[in-house]
């Protein structure tokens, strides 16, 4: 279904600043993902994640390709996070996000437009990162316009929405539960343990004993 939103939260500069530091380095990618995320969570009605159970994101990127750095923006406007594992990578090389509401499995995607897109390619700093420059030794001259485009530019024309009312989407309950390793002695999530002649082992201990 498409969407028409109008309501949407702005992203200020103290958010900008706080989300670089975090990230690493100024790029337009990280941003726009901020952006993308707050439109989510503006169309679901939600908050920002405080645990594992409220919310769930998935991205679509892959790896070491351009954009993928918006999946620290998703990161740190939404709260879902690879340390509290309500976060998915779904390797597409696609650059799509989809935020669920855990608690009514409504769910929004949100993509960046083609056209907008294949224009920023076309930009210095994407020329020059192609060429090898790192993000972080790129001219401000280069990437501030960027940054301030995709933070205040309409959305309707940054992004395509679509929204879920029933995303197949479960709460995995959180494990509390601990063996010892009986080769390394270090500590493994019993759900990741496995038995061997009666002892648990971890995933490498166990495939060195089971190849030796």
């Amino acid at each position: 279904m498409s969407v028409q939103w109008e309501q949407e939260t702005k992203i200020t500069e103290e958010e900008v600043r706080a989300a670089q530091y975090f990230h690493g380095h100024k790029c337009p990618a990280m941003p726009q993902r901020l952006r993308a995320a707050h439109l989510a969570m503006d169309i679901l009605g939600v908050q920002r994640a405080r645990g594992g159970g409220e919310l769930k994101a998935i991205v679509e990127i892959g790896d070491h390709h351009f954009s993928g750095c918006f999946a620290d923006g998703v990161q740190f406007a939404t709260g879902c996070t690879f340390g509290k594992g309500n976060i998915e990578k779904e390797p597409l090389g696609k650059f799509a996000l989809t935020l669920i509401d855990l608690k009514t499995n409504k769910a929004v995607r949100v993509t960046a437009k083609y056209d907008r897109m294949k224009t920023c390619l076309e930009m210095p700093f994407f020329e020059k990162r192609k060429s090898g420059v790192p993000p972080f030794e790129l001219d401000p001259k280069d990437v501030e316009p960027l940054i301030e485009d995709v933070v205040t530019h309409d959305w309707h024309d940054m992004f395509d929405v679509c929204t879920f009312e029933n995303y197949p989407a479960a709460k995995a309950p959180d494990s509390f539960n601990a063996v010892q390793c009986a080769n390394c002695k270090e500590m493994v999530v019993t759900e990741y343990a496995k038995e061997l002649n009666g002892e648990f082992l971890c995933r490498t201990c166990f495939s060195a004993r089971v190849h030796r």
